[in-house]
């Protein structure tokens, strides 16, 4: 019988990551940046997408209660508000994705490229093995409350700001003009739920709103909480 080949040693066939020459490393580090971009602006075009969903949906639903007759038509714009937050709360966590590309990307753009374009040194010494780690163990670098309170303030307190005037306009002027309050407040009434209950319901969900959107924007602004995109946040614990 023909003599056999040695079968190869244990672990020949891996690369010896200890060998990458500087060429490589660069190379590498540009295929990564690309990917990295490509993604954050994947979930940047969802996260507009949701936005878009919501806008049309108020419209559409805004466009039929000031253009019917019915004296009811004004329930429609609750349903529309639920609908809503369920859109608020989907973009949030589309934007916490985002982050994690974003992160990545700002931090080899302030790691690697600055200091090639002005011989500074890297202002994060051990930014490889911090992105290394997070490829490794991918996790979100934003909390919840921090993404849905981004988006509230950017875009949807004026889909909010908007549907609540157009419920208090329904209320005021349809199908006659109200002579007191508490003709606006019996109007109010969706089937069996007072419209006490029905204010009381509208007022606290807005108030969670606002005490979203203020503690928020300040955590962003008075707390010294890192920015959005800041690659010291890969460091900061996981956040589910």
């Amino acid at each position: 019988m023909p003599d056999q080949e040695p079968a190869p040693a244990a672990g020949a066939d891996r690369i010896d990551m200890t060998t990458v020459t500087r060429n490589e490393f660069i190379s590498a580090m540009v295929h990564l940046y690309r990917g990295e971009l490509a993604e954050a602006s994947a979930w940047r075009t969802r996260i507009d997408t949701t936005s878009n969903w919501a806008v049309v949906l108020s419209g559409t639903a805004l466009t039929f209660v000031f253009g019917g007759s019915s004296s009811e038509r004004h329930m429609l714009i609750p349903i529309v508000v639920i609908f809503c937050t369920f859109l608020l709360m989907m973009e949030a966590r589309r934007y916490r994705f985002y982050d994690i590309w974003r992160t990545r990307a700002r931090t080899i753009e302030i790691n690697f490229y600055r200091p090639m374009l002005d011989g500074s040194q890297p202002p994060q010494p051990d930014w490889a093995s911090t992105l290394a780690h997070d490829l490794a163990w991918p996790h979100y670098h934003m909390p919840w409350w921090e993404a849905a309170g981004r988006r509230l303030r950017r875009n949807y307190q004026w889909i909010y700001g908007i549907l609540l005037v157009s419920w208090l306009v329904v209320l005021v002027a349809y199908p006659t003009p109200a002579t007191s309050l508490s003709e606006v407040v019996t109007r109010a009434a969706i089937g069996p739920v007072p419209g006490v209950l029905v204010f009381i319901g509208v007022a606290l969900f807005y108030a969670a709103l606002i005490a979203l959107g203020v503690y928020s924007y300040w955590q962003s602004r008075h707390a010294h909480r890192l920015p959005a995109g800041h690659p010291d946040r890969m460091r900061d614990e996981p956040h589910a």
